[in-house]
């Protein structure tokens, strides 16, 4: 058996039988991964912006509706039947619920801003990380479809 790596003294270390080839699969995991980060990133950002540059912390507390208006729709995707003959009605709820929270999020900075507990430029940046978040979170349901046929 040849070894992996051998050493000539008139060349640089050379890898003779090792070969690394990634999937297409698993390359277009790491790139959705890579793109939901720095889409996160972004969305932090421009939440942290809005409370810090205007010295107003009270707008942090969206990230609550970033952390609970996912959970809905992933216990529904997780124990629903899937039925394509007609409608699921806990889907069908459970997407109402997720709807609901996202709308509250963006009433929410809105309420601030009427009661003139944010200024306009806060208001701005937060409807801008909501949007940036949500559209994240959106895309993590889209790239990582967990379709499997595992269960119990």
């Amino acid at each position: 058996m040849r070894p992996i790596f051998q050493f000539d003294p008139c060349s640089v270390l050379t890898c003779t039988s090792v070969e690394v080839h990634a999937s297409n699969e698993m390359r277009s995991t790491i790139s959705g991964i890579i793109g939901l980060s720095f889409s996160f990133s972004v969305g932090v950002l421009l939440l942290s912006l809005g409370c810090a540059l205007y010295h107003n912390w009270w707008p942090a507390f969206v990230v609550i509706f970033y952390i609970v208006a996912p959970i809905p729709y992933s216990l529904a995707r997780r124990y629903s039947e899937t039925s394509y003959s007609g409608s699921n009605c806990g889907l069908e709820v459970a997407l109402f619920l997720t709807s609901l929270l996202v709308i509250s999020a963006y009433g929410f900075v809105l309420v601030l801003a009427h009661s003139e507990t944010i200024t306009r430029g806060a208001l701005w940046l937060l409807i801008g990380a909501d949007t940036v978040m949500f559209s994240t979170i959106l895309a993590y349901f889209i790239v990582f479809n967990d379709d499997d046929d595992f269960s119990y």
